[in-house]
């Protein structure tokens, strides 16, 4: 009642007397910045509990965000009121002045000394084009691990971006440029597959999305004898009957997942023997079907039969040029998964089906390939492309989502050869990548060898710290990219970039026994060394160029006035460049 009567009353007033109300009102004098008087302590380490006091703070605490001088250390209060916060040091605070936030006004605290121990990891950076770092430095042994790295995801992949770390008490003494700048190593199975996984996203596109096998589809008969269509090219379009080759093939394995035919062509020709086509079909029924459904999930049966068809045939041979260095060692294609009339005659098979090579000792087909290395090969394989069939099957046919990014794509079947006991490939690209890791982006999405390599080392990572669950999360879902990484982690994906990073150094040191710095499931020493960068930091200017999703590692050493202070520079500022930090002595 009283409420009702405030209000005539406040009207009755703007009428009577001509008073300046509602959207009239002059603009209310602007708030009060908060006030810092004091801290709890000025020597702390990420962990500890801060008390700050002053005034005018917002209510609730964590509506007040403080900034320990990194851009990156900005955390909320969890407890606290108009004249006091308590706030959790972050883990990448750095030694400088806190800066507190209260109704989007600022001010500035006492500085803070922040002291880190041997092994304590921590990010700088991701904003501005200059940045000075200052670290403890009590002797003369000590020394930092530096890694710069480019987190702009809206910076292409695959341009370099100029860094510079320099020391602000001595003027530059030495240079040193890092990175080759070589667009990485590709073979044509490589360019294939990331011509493969283009065809894909335009066949979707054009096509649709696969509907799967209808009810009222019978399933297929297992025939001794059959036609398969055959992609024959690695240009073109996979929608084109032209790009295909019809071929006939026999059945050599008949198993409770897998029936494995061999192209006639192939007879009698001193191929794979009836021996060979057992252990391929014994190797799936037994351990890679299995495997790989465990670890990624179910996957299509859109001929009704309940297995997966394997094929050896030369018209994969035939697809790599003789001579060119590397080779096409097998697919499995999307357009298999479709039925006409949606995708034309004779570009289907309308079934589930992995195509492998044929032994060709002879170079009968253009390139050697024993009898004996072919075998093991296509086994090989076999459980990679399977994982590449589950991964396109349940996000097309049941998710109803896009394909994967080829970068992720490819990691997730190199982590399945893992998976399947298969690691001795991983382990070559996975030293490639080592060997320069400032030079190719995590997310370079033709999947050079080198990329192929830091992918798969990333995966592996993510698997030990979080389970190998995330794989089928991964594959079960409509995300793609960066955002499936961050959906399973619930974590920033150029923070777990960072922390990758770290690991790559770290892990087996005996530096941090922090799991989330160490791989659990591998020895990273058999996967090739680590190329870092040693310097003395007294004067010196180092420079370098990095891509997106990369990082070089630098180790700086030197007593300089007890501190060692750096100064990062980002010219342009389209990297968006942060540095890992780590004292390892």
């Amino acid at each position: 009642m009283h409420r009702f009567k405030a209000v005539f009353l406040g009207m009755a007033a703007c009428a009577l007397f001509a008073v300046s109300c509602g959207g009239d009102d002059p603009a209310a004098p602007p708030a009060d910045p908060p006030v810092v008087s004091s801290v709890s302590a000025t020597t702390v380490s990420p962990g500890d509990t801060l008390l700050i006091s002053g005034s005018r703070f917002d209510t609730p605490a964590s509506a007040n965000r403080v900034r320990f001088f990194n851009s990156l250390a900005v955390v909320a209060p969890f407890a606290g009121s108009e004249t006091e916060l308590s706030v959790v040091v972050d883990k990448d605070a750095t030694s400088g002045a806190i800066t507190v936030t209260s109704n989007a006004l600022s001010a500035q605290g006492p500085p803070l000394d922040v002291v880190r121990g041997v092994g304590d990891v921590f990010v700088f950076g991701g904003l501005g084009t200059s940045q000075p770092l200052v670290l403890p430095n009590p002797t003369a042994t000590t020394q930092y691990l530096v890694i710069p790295h480019a987190t702009n995801s809206n910076a292409p992949y695959t341009p370099n971006y100029s860094y510079g770390i320099a020391s602000t008490l001595a003027p530059p003494v030495v240079a040193n440029e890092t990175g080759s700048g070589a667009p990485g190593t590709y073979t044509v199975g490589e360019e294939f597959e990331a011509w493969r996984w283009e065809q894909t996203r335009e066949l979707v596109e054009r096509a649709g999305r696969p509907t799967g096998m209808t009810a009222q589809r019978a399933p297929a008969s297992v025939q001794q004898t059959r036609q398969f269509n055959v992609l024959k090219t690695t240009t073109g379009s996979v929608l084109e009957t032209s790009s295909y080759q019809r071929v006939t093939a026999e059945l050599r394995y008949s198993g409770t997942k897998c029936l494995v035919y061999s192209d006639i062509d192939t007879l009698g020709s001193g191929n794979l023997a009836q021996s060979d086509f057992n252990a391929m079909g014994q190797a799936f029924d037994t351990s890679i079907e299995t495997t790989n459904v465990a670890y990624f999930g179910g996957y299509s049966d859109i001929d009704g039969n309940g297995k997966v068809i394997i094929l050896s045939t030369p018209v994969v041979n035939r697809m790599t040029p003789p001579g060119s260095g590397g080779f096409i060692a097998g697919f499995f294609l999307s357009i298999d998964l479709y039925t006409t009339p949606s995708v034309p005659v004779g570009t289907t098979n309308q079934a589930e089906v992995l195509y492998l090579l044929a032994s060709d000792p002879g170079s009968f087909w253009g390139n050697p390939f024993p009898v004996a290395f072919t075998a093991q090969e296509n086994i090989n394989t076999t459980a990679h492309e399977h994982e590449h069939l589950i991964s396109f099957s349940r996000r097309l046919l049941v998710e109803h989502g896009p394909a994967q990014e080829t970068w992720l794509e490819e990691g997730m079947a190199h982590m399945a050869e893992r998976l399947n006991g298969i690691d001795t490939a991983n382990q070559n690209r996975a030293a490639l990548y080592l060997d320069d890791p400032g030079n190719i982006s995590l997310e370079h999405n033709s999947a050079p060898l080198e990329q192929r390599g830091g992918i798969y080392l990333f995966l592996q990572l993510m698997a030990d710290r979080y389970g190998t669950d995330i794989l089928k999360s991964i594959v079960q879902s409509k995300c793609t990219g960066r955002a499936c990484i961050q959906n399973v982690t619930g974590e920033n994906f150029y923070d777990l970039f960072a922390e990758f990073l770290a690991a790559l150094y770290l892990t087996g040191r005996g530096i941090t026994d922090d799991p989330q710095f160490n791989f659990a499931s591998i020895d990273l020493a058999d996967f090739g060394s680590l190329a870092t960068a040693s310097h003395v930091a007294g004067g010196l200017q180092v420079t370098g160029s990095i891509r997106r999703t990369a990082g070089d590692f630098h180790i700086f050493s030197g007593v300089l006035n007890q501190e060692t202070r750096l100064v990062f520079t980002n010219p342009g500022g389209s990297a968006r460049l942060r540095q890992v930090v780590v004292r390892i002595q």
